[in-house]
């Protein structure tokens, strides 16, 4: 058993030594020149609520060094707190519409909401963007450059979190800095993209309308996979661009943190089953303690641990301060161990159930992706 787990630690570090180089390389290339005008560009942005911070983020898409482009704001609820601070906006910004979209058109109600905007989009190039996501005012110039190669169909970005607040923002920012980030370059190198990130998404009209639209989205949860894994499908190319966004970073609770998690697991599992299975060997730290826990706590194990936090620690701050460019409390860098075996056991919890809460309501997950609702539990 000693043998076999020293085995899967070497695995393990050279898919840790792999994903840096990948991730080093990724973030070394430059984006694509943009131009300050081009074909037009339509942003949806669906929003639910007003959070702290949202205006600037907003904003950010409001204030773009490129023409023309319009934004299409839409929101579920005609009661919603965020609808007079969007009709502000609409009222000091050219090109910005707010709709009210009541229509129920599936589970998912971020692409029920893009299906009822779709139709008064004016532009061949089409932009979706969470409310709490932050770019830059070349963003939109950029992501034209990359969507004029030929072939391409979609781009996507790999996103930050803003500086978190509370335990379960810290351990989400320091997740996708030093495990999905860097994932996601080794597909990247390995297989090329045939997924989106759903950060901030640009795509043609000719890929979506290839793809069959929003609605074969309604029902999945993980609807940015599914629009960048449909476009490709379609024949069209799909990227990254090296261009990092940021995102809100709520005020997370360790719970909220669990569950989000075991959410994404379960998805990922799904959508990706032969990758997610092989994700088990990534765990180094899982098979570095355990190394040390079968040699009898011999003093090699203890050095084989502290070797594996060094690379961690290193990874985790290479990708989150120099590649994402994010910040992160001094304190906080303590806790990259503790969320490297929260992983381990969110990747065996995958596997035993096909259940996620989302939104506060139970969902079983299919196993093509799509949403099934559970009954309420009773009280």
């Amino acid at each position: 058993m000693l043998t076999l787990c020293f085995i899967l630690w070497l695995a393990s570090l050279a898919y840790q030594a792999g994903a840096w180089v990948c991730l080093r390389r990724f973030f070394a290339l430059s984006p694509p020149a943009a131009a300050a005008s081009g074909p037009g560009v339509t942003v949806f942005k669906p929003v639910k609520g007003w959070e702290p911070g949202a205006r600037e983020c907003l904003e950010s898409f409001l204030t773009q060094r490129y023409r023309p482009y319009e934004v299409l704001f839409g929101v579920a609820d005609p009661e919603d707190p965020a609808l007079p601070h969007l009709r502000e906006l609409a009222a000091t910004h050219p090109g910005v519409t707010v709709v009210v979209c009541p229509e129920d058109r599936g589970r998912n109600p971020k692409v029920s909401i893009l299906q009822q905007l779709a139709p008064l989009a004016r532009y061949d190039l089409m932009v979706i963007a969470d409310a709490d996501v932050r770019v830059g005012a070349d963003f939109l110039a950029v992501a034209a450059a990359a969507l004029a190669r030929p072939g391409m169909g979609l781009v996507s970005c790999p996103y930050r979190a803003c500086e978190p607040r509370t335990l379960g923002a810290a351990l989400e920012s320091l997740t996708i800095a030093g495990d999905f980030i860097p994932s996601v370059t080794v597909a990247r190198c390995l297989q090329g993209v045939d997924f989106a990130l759903g950060a901030a998404m640009a795509f043609t009209r000719r890929a979506y309308e290839a793809m069959g639209g929003f609605a074969p989205l309604a029902d999945h949860l993980a609807d940015d996979y599914q629009l960048g894994h449909r476009i490709r499908r379609a024949g069209f190319q799909v990227d990254l661009l090296p261009y990092v966004v940021e995102t809100g970073a709520p005020a997370m609770g360790l719970k909220d943190y669990v569950l989000h998690q075991l959410r994404w697991s379960r998805t990922y599992r799904v959508c990706r089953p032969k990758g997610y299975l092989a994700y088990g060997v990534t765990h180094i730290m899982m098979f570095a303690l355990g190394a040390w826990w079968l040699s009898g706590w011999a003093g090699w194990g203890a050095l084989l641990v502290a070797a594996t936090l060094m690379l961690r620690l290193g990874l985790s701050w290479d990708a989150l301060r120099r590649c994402l460019r994010g910040r992160l409390p001094g304190h906080a860098w303590l806790l990259v161990p503790v969320k490297d075996l929260l992983a381990v056991g969110f990747w065996f919890l995958s596997f035993l159930g096909n259940t996620v809460t989302w939104r506060g309501r139970r969902f079983r997950l299919m196993p093509d992706g799509r949403l099934e609702p559970l009954p309420a539990a009773s009280t």
